[in-house]
Formats: structure tokens, C-alpha cells, sequence
């Protein structure tokens, strides 16, 4: 018998969730409050398609804070990328994405009122996962 290469498992793309995020937050004594579900993201015309979807408050800077967004499948996040891109173009809405992270099909998104070192700690423990 020819015994070729073990083929390497697929890691499914929808392994993480917003729970896992809150998590990594926590074990990383990172502050987040008044967690809120949205099933929908309004405005600007961002994509309306994702598997999960939570905002949330930063204590400092609340009532701004951020949201966490999982992604069932890679077309769901390549979507959400495009549009970050397109706000990232337009000086009027670069400021608004200023502090947006990806790790697998999580997209977090943090508000612009935090410092650079205070933003890295929130995608240092979301890239942890």
C-alpha cells in the first residue's frame, strides 16, 4: 500500500465567540461592562451579516467602549473588512476605526479614546485565543 501524507485537519473558521473574547478580557483583568447583544449594525451602511454581534462599555471612556463581532464564515468577515477599509478612506470616519483587530472570525472594534497602550492590551488578549 502507498501511504501518502497525512492530510492536516481543517481547523473550522467559526471556532471562536464573543463569550471566548469576554473571557480572554477577564483573565486578562481587562474592564468591560454593560455587555449588550445587537443583532443588527446600523448606520453607514455596514454589512448586516455575522453569526454574533455584542457592544460594550470601557469604564474610562464609557459610555463608549467597543463591540465584538464573530463571523460564521470567511465571506462574512471579508465583508466587514471592506467596509472598515472604506471608513479607514474617508477622513470623516477614520477616526472610528482607528483601534479594529481580527483573530480568526473575531473582529473587535475599540473606541478611539483609548490610549495606543490601553487598545494593545484588548487585542494582545483577544490575539491569546
Amino acid at each position: 500500500l502507498g501511504l501518502g501524507q497525512p492530510t492536516a485537519t481543517p481547523i473550522p473558521f467559526d471556532r471562536l465567540s464573543v463569550q471566548d473574547v469576554f473571557g480572554a478580557f477577564a483573565r486578562a483583568g481587562l474592564e468591560v461592562q454593560n455587555p449588550v447583544k445587537s443583532v443588527e449594525a446600523l448606520g453607514r451602511g455596514a454589512p448586516s451579516e455575522f453569526k454574533d454581534r455584542y457592544l460594550f462599555e470601557i469604564p474610562r471612556i464609557a459610555p463608549a467602549g467597543g463591540q465584538i463581532i464573530a463571523f460564521a464564515n470567511a465571506q462574512q468577515l471579508q465583508a466587514w473588512q471592506a467596509y472598515i477599509d472604506t471608513l479607514r478612506n474617508n477622513s470623516a470616519t477614520r477616526r472610528d476605526v482607528i483601534y479594529v483587530y481580527v483573530h480568526g472570525n473575531i473582529l473587535l472594534q475599540l473606541n478611539a479614546n483609548l490610549t495606543n497602550a490601553e487598545a494593545a492590551a484588548y487585542r494582545d488578549a483577544l490575539a491569546g485565543l
